[in-house]
């Protein structure tokens, strides 16, 4: 507890010190706060008074054209062509022309250069802002001190009726505009798609025809490859089993003869009406061949081919036999004129078999010749299939292209038509209705600056930076004002104080210091009252 009594003490002595410190240099302190505030009072006092006027309209969407479109599919964003044009109402063709409807700004931009700077300067001061429920607010200060008050509050009105005009025209014309470019454009990238698509379905189509035998419409490539395989393993194996079917038929005919002898009496009465079976057989197959030729089919058919050629066989075999029958009987001419009891006969039995032999011969040929033909073409395919995912991977990419355009074609079209619907909706007075909520008028008194706030922040700046001053001479050269200073500065035994006597005429120059003081400061005050009193009752009146 007596350590914090200690401390507390010694703040005490140090802020007592400093204050006797400032007191010391108080004239230093007023004259210090007598010129920062008739500086700083001077500079608020030169400052020009500001005008401000504004204007406040109320924009209402919720008519029954916008909402007929937005049931029809079509989203007519009204308000952010009012965003659109708040935004660009203040461009410098606009505030050229509000500078020369107004005879004072018009006098100001006697030069480029000044017109550049007020209109760099109309466009800081000139605020247009959206508030709540499409309600917006336009609204123009000025502080020119080159124009009177009167001057500078015609000029807020007047900028602040011209700024409500422009906004009022809704900027169709720019509007109406703007949509003629959009649809123009959107018109420029339907034809451009439509020549890429036409185009997109000319290489398609060429495509296609050039690699019909991949692309055909009666299966893939692959399958047409895969069938006709099975149509080579299916001809193999008929090989096979005609190969297997002849030399069965060969094995059996070595077992069985050719002729056979029987009594000459068995065979009379009736030889005369027999016909050879090779002959019949001929005879059947010449009308099979007329009736495939009366149907239409050529020499090179499969079937007509097999038919000629088995009647060919057939003739040469019936030439052959008869051949070997001539010669027998000239060989046994002798024998037959000695024997009349008995003759010899064609075994039908071995007819029969060298028939199915010469027809499975014949069969076996087509077959083979049918094979040969079949591993050509697999052959072939089976190369060309090699082709095969290169010629898809194309024709995929065509298509895909073709699609990607197809689609980007469809969105540009149905963007037109949106854009059409829309551009005659937003161009149609029913489609919005704009009310002026708030008239622009002429200010009456000033608006700013706030000179009572300037003026006791000057007031309150001047005493501090006195009070600095004195602070920071009394620490330059200090003094020593109590004894226990002294015992801290000086490591000697003090004895004792003694209290400073004032004779009669240094008390009076105390007392006149003092009043003079207070003089100083209680006029200062009076001043400072006298500006906030002037601010308040003497700020000038527009009327």
């Amino acid at each position: 507890m007596a350590v914090q009594q200690s401390s507390l003490h010694d703040i005490y002595q140090q802020v007592k010190a400093i204050a006797y410190g400032i007191w010391r240099k108080r004239w230093y302190m007023l004259g210090t706060t007598w010129l920062v505030s008739l500086l700083g009072w001077a500079l608020v006092a030169t400052m020009p008074y500001k005008y401000e006027a504004s204007a406040q309209i109320f924009v209402d969407t919720e008519t029954i054209l916008p909402t007929i479109a937005r049931e029809m599919g079509i989203n007519v964003d009204l308000m952010r062509k009012v965003e659109i044009v708040r935004r660009t109402v203040v461009t410098r063709a606009n505030l050229e022309k509000i500078i020369r409807r107004s005879d004072y700004l018009d006098q100001l931009a006697r030069t480029d250069k000044d017109l550049d700077a007020l209109v760099g300067q109309l466009t800081r001061d000139i605020r247009i802002f959206s508030l709540d429920e499409g309600m917006f607010r336009i609204h123009y200060s000025i502080d020119d001190d080159r124009l009177s008050d009167r001057q500078r509050a015609e000029v807020a009105k007047r900028v602040v009726a011209n700024l409500l005009a422009f906004f009022l025209e809704r900027n169709t014309e720019d509007g109406r505009q703007k949509s003629d470019s959009a649809i123009e454009f959107i018109d420029q990238k339907i034809q451009e798609y439509a020549q890429k698509l036409s185009d997109a379905e000319t290489s398609v189509a060429k495509f296609q025809q050039d690699n019909i035998e991949y692309l055909g419409s009666a299966g893939s490539f692959i399958q047409r490859l895969d069938s006709a395989k099975a149509d080579l393993r299916k001809t193999t194996s008929l090989i096979a089993e005609a190969q297997v079917t002849h030399d069965t038929l060969e094995q059996q005919i070595k077992n069985v003869p050719a002729t056979i002898r029987e009594a000459r009496s068995s065979r009379s009465g009736s030889r005369g009406g027999d016909q050879d079976p090779l002959q019949e057989r001929i005879a059947d197959l010449e009308k099979k061949l007329d009736q495939l030729r009366v149907l239409g089919l050529k020499d090179r058919h499969p079937d007509v081919v097999n038919v000629t050629r088995q009647i060919d066989a057939l003739k040469r075999e019936l030439q052959d036999k008869q051949d070997a029958l001539a010669a027998e009987l000239q060989g046994s001419a002798d024998a037959g004129r000695n024997s009349n009891l008995t003759t010899e006969t064609p075994n039908r039995l071995y007819e029969q078999l060298m028939l199915q032999i010469i027809q499975t011969r014949t069969e076996l040929q087509t077959l083979k010749q049918r094979e040969s033909d079949q591993r050509r073409t697999v052959a072939e395919m089976e190369e060309k299939a090699k082709r095969v995912p290169e010629i898809e991977a194309q024709e995929s990419k065509l298509k895909r292209d073709y699609i990607s355009l197809r689609q980007q074609y469809n969105e540009f079209v149905q963007q037109k038509q949106d854009l059409d619907l829309r551009a005659d909706v937003e161009a149609t007075d029913e489609a919005m209705s704009l009310r002026v909520v708030e008239e622009p008028i002429t200010p009456q008194s000033p608006s700013g600056p706030p000179r009572l706030i300037f003026f006791a922040g000057v007031f309150v700046g001047s005493l501090i930076a006195g009070i600095g001053v004195a602070l920071v001479l009394s620490q330059l050269r200090p003094v020593v004002i109590t004894v226990d200073q002294l015992r801290a500065h000086f490591d000697l035994p003090i004895l004792g104080n003694v209290t400073k006597s004032m004779s009669e005429d240094e008390n009076r120059r105390r007392s006149i210091d003092l009043l003079s003081f207070a003089g100083g400061v209680m006029l200062l005050m009076i001043i400072f009252v006298s500006l906030l009193a002037f601010d308040i009752f003497g700020a000038p009146t527009v009327g």
